[in-house]
């Protein structure tokens, strides 16, 4: 039985090599790399925040939550991060404590921009 994680994780994989063998191939020829250039259909802004939990030994370990609000303020996602002597791990939350974050922090932060 295949964890729905792992299948996932595994397409991900996949369609990153995918598009690195394309962004390979767009930086060694001007004209692909032009064709790439006027396929892309749109892009978003995203503002990152980084929310530094409070820990009790910040010596083993510090850890946080990436906020990333669209430029309406709106937390459109967000990812925990540990990290310690061994670097940096982060991971996305699932729905149901994507939403209790969401909650949270919502209100916390104000965005402008002209």
């Amino acid at each position: 039985m295949v964890n729905i994680m792992e299948k996932n994780d595994e397409m991900v994989q996949k369609e990153l090599k995918a598009r690195m063998r394309l962004f390979r191939a767009a930086v060694k020829n001007e004209d692909k790399k032009n064709e790439l250039h006027d396929s892309i259909e749109g892009s978003e802004v995203l503002i990152r925040f980084e929310v530094y939990l409070p820990v009790k030994n910040p010596d083993k370990f510090v850890d946080g939550l990436f906020l990333y609000m669209n430029d309406e303020g709106k937390i459109m996602s967000a990812e925990y991060y540990l990290k310690d002597s061994e670097g940096m791990k982060v991971t996305g939350l699932i729905e149901k404590d994507f939403k209790i974050v969401k909650e949270l922090f919502q209100d916390s932060f104000s965005l402008e921009i002209e």
